[in-house]
């Protein structure tokens, strides 16, 4: 009995040692908070970091439109290339050709 109890522990304990290490490994390479959830979680740090400069860019282009735009600043012309541009807007004597 003593032999079987020996032989037990002898492959039992370093069985379950294995497992656990084999388990954690699992856990920490692809798990919810692994080495693979880190990777996607880096690239969607960069994907948004390149919108969040886009978006910065965007709004200087915008800040820029405003200043153009604003009582004491307005640039008739810049109103006018607007009006023409996004309203399609056209003098009475001039005659509007739509391009498709």
């Amino acid at each position: 009995m003593e032999g079987v109890l020996k032989t037990a522990k002898a492959i039992l304990l370093p069985g379950a040692i294995g497992a656990l290490i084999l388990y954690f490994s699992y856990h920490a390479l692809a798990g919810d908070q692994g080495l693979a959830a880190w990777t996607q979680l880096q690239n969607e740090e960069a994907r948004l970091a390149a919108e969040i400069e886009k978006l910065k860019v965007d709004k200087a282009v915008l800040e820029a439109s405003l200043v153009r735009l604003r009582d004491k600043t307005m640039d008739l012309d810049y109103v006018e290339e607007i009006a023409r541009t996004k309203l399609s807007f056209v003098r009475p004597d001039e005659l509007l050709v739509a391009v498709r």
